[in-house]
């Protein structure tokens, strides 16, 4: 159902000016919303950026960090991105209306994972657009609705999985800090009340262009790297890339095969379209140096674990001898821990020496 202006009423403005971002030296004017801020990284162009937990020794960079959007305003209005509920997808349509006039038009689903697309029937009214084969992973998220629900509202739920995942971790954690998957945020905490989720129908299957009113945006599909089919969103003019989770601070492969096509991505990213300005799923702005320590982190992970991988070395080994803690300044602390172990299960598969 359409929320038309009302969709103003939401939340008020605040306008911070000129404001520079820890990312690099490029200065964006910032308006702050209730659950957003809201960042002009090229005219008329705007990262929706959700806050997130301080990082800290704990953290698995899961169910505490809450997906980014993106938006287009030109021509009818474009939101890439519809984040995991509907107050936050309702402050996207509001921040669209109050700029626009009315709500966008258009929605691109980088991927199908819920928390960047559930918030979709706030834009029932708009041309929802998707890869193909990214509704291989919204195939039964409505019985994962509940699910959430009960991980995230019940504390005997949360306690019993801190303590199966803390097993993961265990000799990884300082003394005194016990694992905690689920970390609540106060007022930007998510609500999953009413959501019904809502795949893309307008599919497409090869790179796709839209013209805004004169802005050349493209749909680039990357394949299944993060998930089981990725689209990434470029503005050529602009310099400008809504990345989805291809780049996020909490994003990280849990596989080798996935590892080696996230990097070639990564360089056809960096390396041929060379974006200025790239909007993550998740977490801060990111420049150019930001952008590269991602390629760093994920090549030292492929690299290392080629290096001291034997058949006989043991988890504890693999993990002390890797070590990319020199990579983690932005990041989940345990993410690559439980990376490496995911690898390593599937390397002894594959040798026999499981």
């Amino acid at each position: 159902m359409t929320q038309g202006k009302q969709g103003c009423a939401l939340f008020a403005w605040k306008a911070k000016g000129q404001m520079a971002l820890a990312a690099g030296s490029v200065r964006m004017r910032e308006e702050k919303g209730t659950r957003f801020r809201f960042l002009e990284v090229a005219k008329n162009v705007y990262a929706a950026i959700a806050p997130a937990e301080k990082l800290d020794i704990t953290d698995a960079g899961m169910m505490d960090n809450f997906s980014n959007a993106g938006l287009i305003l030109r021509g009818g209005g474009l939101v890439c991105d519809t984040c995991f509920d509907l107050p936050h997808a309702q402050e996207l349509k509001a921040f669209c209306i109050e700029k626009l006039g009315h709500a966008p038009q258009t929605v691109v689903n980088t991927h199908g994972h819920w928390d960047h697309y559930w918030g979709n029937q706030v834009f029932a009214d708009a041309r929802i657009m998707g890869h193909r084969d990214m509704l291989g992973d919204c195939l039964g998220d409505k019985k994962k609705v509940p699910v959430f629900k009960l991980l995230h509202g019940s504390k005997f739920v949360q306690g019993l999985l801190n303590r199966m995942m803390g097993g993961q971790f265990k000799g990884y954690l300082p003394a005194g800090k016990p694992f905690q998957m689920v970390v609540k945020q106060t007022e930007h905490d998510f609500d999953l009340t009413g959501v019904v989720p809502t795949p893309p129908t307008d599919l497409f299957e090869e790179k796709t262009v839209l013209d805004l009113d004169g802005m050349r945006v493209e749909l680039i599909p990357v394949g299944a790297v993060h998930s089981g089919s990725d689209t990434i969103v470029w503005m050529p003019e602009e310099s400008v890339l809504f990345a989805g989770d291809i780049f996020a601070d909490c994003s990280l492969p849990m596989n080798m095969e996935a590892a080696r096509r996230w990097l070639k991505v990564l360089d056809y990213i960096l390396d041929e379209l060379r974006p200025v300005t790239i909007v993550p799923g998740h977490g801060e702005v990111y420049d150019a140096a930001r952008a590269e320590s991602q390629r760093a982190y994920f090549r030292a992970l492929v690299e290392r674990f080629e290096l001291y991988y034997t058949d006989s070395i043991t988890e504890k080994e693999l993990i002390d001898k890797i070590d990319l803690s020199d990579h983690i300044k932005h990041r989940p602390r345990l993410a690559w821990i439980m990376a490496v172990k995911m690898m390593l299960k599937e390397r002894r598969k594959a040798s026999g020496s499981s």
